[in-house]
């Protein structure tokens, strides 16, 4: 008898193969089943990408190599909305997630950032951020935030910002300057970066800010010191066009923790698991010596201030923290937590955010300037004209001098950069609710798109039905001509006529920070606590830099556009070429 028929002829076989196949059958089914089940499910009404849904990776793989290519999910961001031609749309970033929703309508984001309670911080975005600790930027909007921001409340009013960190600002501005010259002496006509300048100068204004004199060491001090000591000899120069680069001081540990502790926190965001990776991390001896460094270091500067403070000398930032603590308990009826970690995390967090995100403008303002001369010459009549005394005696304006300056211009060409290099706002919902009439789950992440259109492009128009009651009932302020080229650094687009000439003198224009779409800041209860601040120094650096130097053409290898995302925008090259004026 053959094989065959014995296979043939066997039931015991064939019963044994039958099994196999429908165990094989049900198995093959209930993994398709689960794999149907694991991939990405849209939300009713939103826009999405049907390809997308087709992979349990969704638009990830799209995301990643956009990301990588260009350093900005804000891009990627864009390109879906024009891709769908839809103000609101999905994307599936995360497996086994909800999607992420991507908002690109300006009157719908303010209405949701101002007065929408429904939405409120990103449980993403805080998990990314729980190196920072006890830092209010990492709670919901509410008791800790308001606590934390009760404590530094004190330190954005006019009396502390004028007397405190005004001079401050003056005096790390013009240390810059300084060093600024002594490159433009040494490159002899050559372009060379000035990045690790305006991200020094930003720092040290932080701690001045923060500690005031409790605290001696400087990024910038020790380059114009060592750059004073150079001569031509000493630097290597090429051709006109190629950057010189400067020998560096290297900074104190403590200032590493603050370069470190923003980009651990981006990556913590864009981390699979940001738990898992804190936890991981944390156990890293790496990461141990940057937060020992920083806790070693505010704890130091806490009992400083905490001393001058039981004085009667209260100036720096961590003293009128603790002023607040003692009065707040006072009034309370209990005594004052004047040892908590709060003080610590909460001014850690205020240098890092505040070193951060203003150099990177700083360096946006530069750039814009020297790719764009006729606005760089511009500002520069207009800060010669409105300080005449100090142009006329041939001398550097004073610090009084700049603070009480009405310079509309000025503020508008700040404005216009930081409307071109936002980055997305982020929102989650706390609850079942919609968006333009669309239904959003809780625990749905939304970003606001602020590089797409309303703003770098037409609005895309929307049915006012599908608007939420608040939004409808809200006025309208940003109705600016969309039919212009919102892609254009125009600063005038901020400036209300107050005649029919075409000055620029506080005489002739008022500057309308509400004249279009602005999300930089942010808006409502959450929006930068900083702000002031910030306005404060990139408006006495860029003042002081178009007053003494003109910024020459940069060429096209070192002038790129480029950014980096993160906690703020920052360009991947600032370069300079600098004469003395």
């Amino acid at each position: 008898m053959s094989l065959s028929h014995k296979i043939i002829s066997t039931p015991d076989d064939v019963l044994t193969i039958g099994q196999l196949f429908v165990a094989v059958s049900i198995t093959t089914l209930v993994f398709y089943s689960l794999y149907r089940w694991l991939l990405p499910k849209p939300i009713p009404g939103v826009a999405y990408n049907p390809n997308a849904t087709k992979s349990l990776l969704g638009d990830a793989p799209d995301m990643i190599k956009e990301v990588t290519l260009t350093g900005e999910f804000r891009v990627w961001c864009a390109k879906q909305v024009k891709l769908m031609n839809s103000p609101i749309c999905q994307v599936f970033i995360r497996p086994f997630s909800k999607p992420w929703v991507l908002l690109a309508d300006f009157r719908e984001s303010k209405d949701i950032l101002m007065r929408r309670r429904e939405f409120d911080k990103s449980s993403f975005l805080a998990q990314g951020m729980a190196c920072m600790g006890s830092f209010h930027g990492i709670y919901t909007t509410g008791d800790k935030f308001r606590s934390n921001r009760q404590l530094i409340q004190d330190l954005m009013t006019t009396s502390f910002l004028t007397n405190h960190v005004g001079p401050a600002i003056y005096a790390k501005v013009l240390e810059v300057m300084k060093l600024l010259e002594l490159k433009m002496e040494l490159a002899n006509g050559r372009p060379f970066s000035v990045k690790k300048d305006f991200e020094y100068a930003s720092l040290d204004v932080m701690l001045e800010f923060a500690f005031g004199q409790n605290w001696v060491h400087t990024a910038t001090g020790p380059q114009v010191e060592l750059l004073s000591k150079l001569s031509a000899s000493d630097v290597k120069l090429d051709a006109m066009d190629q950057p010189v680069t400067f020998p560096m001081v290297p900074i104190v540990d403590f200032l590493h923790s603050v370069y470190e502790a923003p980009e651990i926190v981006e990556k913590t965001i864009n981390a699979i698991m940001p738990k898992l990776q804190t936890w991981w991390w944390s156990k890293q001896s790496w990461y141990k010596h940057i937060f020992d460094v920083k806790e070693r270091v505010m704890k130091e500067q806490v009992t400083l201030g905490l001393k001058n403070y039981r004085s009667g000398h209260v100036k720096t930032g961590i003293e009128h923290m603790l002023l607040r603590e003692g009065t707040r308990a006072e009034k309370e009826g209990r005594e004052p937590d004047l040892d908590s970690e709060v003080f610590r995390d909460e001014m850690f967090g205020d240098i890092v955010g505040g070193h951060h995100t203003t150099s990177g403008a700083m360096m946006w303002l530069a750039k814009c300037l020297t790719d764009l001369p006729q606005i760089q010459a511009k500002l520069r009549s207009v800060l010669y004209e409105t300080l005449a005394s100090a142009k006329e005696e041939d001398r550097l304006f004073t610090l009084e001098e700049i603070r009480r300056a009405n310079l509309p211009y000025l503020d508008a060409v700040i404005e216009e950069m930081l409307r071109i290099n936002a980055v997305t706002v982020t929102r989650e919902a706390l609850c079942d609710t919609t968006i333009l009439g669309c239904p959003i789950k809780e625990g749905t992440q939304v970003f606001f798109v602020s590089n797409g259109p309303g703003f770098l492009s037409p609005s895309i128009p929307i049915d006012d039905s599908k608007r939420s009651s608040t939004s409808l009932e809200a006025k309208i302020n940003a109705t600016w001509d969309e039919t212009q080229d919102l892609t254009i650094f125009d600063p005038e687009r901020w400036l209300v006529r107050k005649n029919n000439g075409d000055g620029l003198l506080a005489d002739d224009v008022d500057f309308d920070g509400a004249a279009g779409p602005q999300l930089v800041f942010g808006l409502g209860r959450r929006a930068c606590w900083g702000r002031r601040l910030a306005y404060q120094e990139m408006k006495t650096m860029i003042a002081m830099l178009v007053w003494k130097f003109q910024l020459l053409e940069i060429p096209p290898a070192l002038s790129s556009h480029a950014g980096l995302e993160g906690i703020a925008r920052v360009p991947q090259q600032c370069y300079l070429r600098l004469s003395k004026l």
